[in-house]
């Protein structure tokens, strides 16, 4: 069963920051740090049981990129 992931618009352009930030360090890690974003995002759709933080959000965090 999957499950819904929601990214609401401010997480949005925090995500988009990132991607400007790894781009700016070398050109081509936001397009790998989008593409392990988009591979977290697929487990919490499938399992989003993971640590609970900030109330009602639940986290998994990217160990190779800690923007």
């Amino acid at each position: 069963m999957r499950f819904a992931v929601v990214i609401e618009k401010r997480a949005l352009e925090d995500i988009q920051k990132a991607i400007d930030y790894y781009d700016d360090q070398k050109m081509g890690l936001g397009e790998k740090f989008a593409l392990v974003l988009d591979k977290h995002i697929v487990s919490i759709a499938k399992n989003p049981f993971y640590k609970l933080r900030y109330k009602d959000y639940r986290v998994l965090p990217i160990k190779k990129f800690t923007f």
